[in-house]
């Protein structure tokens, strides 16, 4: 299994050049902004502009589809449930089905579709180290109230640094066993638990020797809690980030009222 979110890709556009400030606060605008449209000419237009940030942030969309693939399972979950928990006029060749819940299903699968697709190009186009300090420069307000806003700043990184890590080490082990000849594809409940068994070991072997390893460089680095630590290079936002936030808060805003 193939995932992008937690990659960063580094091609020198004007997407990556802006102030992870405002990419960040962006992100968080267009992931609200997505799930407040529930028309499908809305939702095509939204989807059109993620297209059109994608091409200038110059990521591949063959890229951008590989790390949506993953998430196909929770699209259609969703909109199933929709589909069969929603009252309105029934569909005749569906029982319990309804038309209102398939309109409805596929506006939050869509709405799904876009808040992932924004979230994996706001870290496809955003180094962990600068997105840290972005969201790091949120959180100052809650140091006057004792919040270790450094010690959680640090999870996220590691947590979106390890997400891409977890998943090549899963589809790892997984063409391992197969190679050795477990049966990783048995029916019944039972034994596909049991032939889970050969992957979680390993797996949970592996994630606690990283964990280990890594604290053990934090370490040798003089890593402490509590202590600030300077930047080598500072980020200041300048006219384009400052057009950027404004223009795109204003186009949002307008996806928002139509």
């Amino acid at each position: 299994m193939k995932i992008t979110l937690g990659q960063y890709i580094p091609t020198g556009s004007v997407i990556h050049k802006l102030d992870p400030r405002v990419k960040l606060f962006l992100m968080a605008l267009g992931i609200g902004t997505a799930f407040q449209i529930d028309t499908y000419w809305g939702l095509g237009l939204f989807f059109v502009g993620c297209l059109i940030m994608t091409l200038l942030a110059r990521i591949p969309l063959k890229k951008l589809f590989t790390g949506l693939s993953p998430f196909l399972w929770l699209f259609l979950f969703t909109a199933l449930l929709h589909v069969f928990m929603t009252p309105g006029d029934p569909i005749a060749t569906i029982p319990y089905a309804t038309w209102q819940g398939l309109q409805s299903g596929i506006v939050v699968g869509v709405q799904l579709v876009s808040a992932i697709w924004i979230s994996t190009l706001m870290t496809l186009s955003t180094s962990p180290l600068d997105m840290v300090w972005a969201l790091e420069w949120y959180m100052t307000p809650l140091k006057y109230i004792k919040v270790p806003i450094d010690e959680i700043s640090l999870l996220v990184m590691l947590a979106i640094r390890f997400i891409p890590i977890l998943f090549e080490e899963t589809d790892r082990i997984i063409k391992a066993q197969k190679a050795r000849g477990v049966d990783l594809e048995t029916r019944g409940v039972l034994r596909k638990v049991r032939a889970l068994v050969p992957i979680l070991v390993p797996l949970l072997h592996g994630v606690f020797r990283r964990a280990d390893d890594l604290a053990v460089a934090l370490t040798l680095r003089g890593y402490e809690p509590g202590i600030k630590r300077t930047r080598m290079k500072v980020i200041r936002a300048g006219r384009s980030d400052i057009g950027a936030l404004i223009g795109t808060s204003l186009i949002m805003i307008g996806f928002i009222w139509l």
